[in-house]
């Protein structure tokens, strides 16, 4: 008999195709435009909480963006993002959909933010892949944070979100041939921006 865990994760399994990158990609951008937006008066919380639930739940709408656009990324270009079921298997990240014909795949675990970034510059040409990295490894930081953790107060350092943001913008244009605009609105008075173009 499946445990608790087992039954409530097979309710979302799926070995995922590459027809599945526009929904990732969708939801991704939801989660990345609500956080380039989100003010503290979107909150009906205490006035002294509001920064703080602002901030936290901004970063952890950056983190899961940036996990699922990554992931739109990978199956947009034909690899797979599900674990092989098999620790021996013989496909290794990346992989493309072909390969994994003779290779039963997880349809309840797929590969970590962490795992797909230290591979992303074997599938996508990336002119400065530093940028991209750093975003992406500040965005897992961000999600993994505000996923565990709650503090009543850190040190603001604006250069972490435009790390993301060049991230953001160098994946739109590589990836997907479009044109990102993006700022999280973080300071008073910023306004925040969000729009792909072709």
């Amino acid at each position: 008999m499946p445990s608790l865990d087992q039954s409530v994760k097979s309710q979302f399994a799926k070995v995922f195709s590459t027809s599945d990158w526009r929904l990732f990609k969708e939801m991704a951008e939801i989660n990345l435009s609500e956080a380039a937006f989100l003010k503290k008066s979107s909150f009906n919380v205490a006035e002294h909480r509001r920064l703080l639930v602002r901030n936290s739940r901004k970063r952890l709408l950056i983190g899961i963006g940036a996990e699922l656009l990554l992931k739109a990324v990978y199956l947009k270009a034909g690899y797979c993002i599900n674990k092989p079921q098999d620790n021996k298997a013989p496909v290794k990240l990346p992989f493309k959909q072909a390969e994994a014909t003779q290779c039963p795949l997880k349809a309840d675990d797929t590969y970590t933010l962490d795992q797909l970034t230290g591979q992303l510059k074997k599938i996508v040409q990336l002119p400065n892949p530093q940028v991209v990295m750093d975003g992406l490894s500040i965005a897992k930081v961000f999600r993994n944070k505000e996923g565990h953790i709650v503090t009543h107060a850190h040190k603001f350092d604006p250069s972490s979100y435009r790390a993301i943001e060049a991230s953001l913008i160098e994946i739109y244009a590589r990836a997907f041939h479009e044109r990102l605009t993006v700022r999280f609105s973080l300071e008073p008075g910023e306004k925040g921006a969000w729009r792909v173009a072709p």
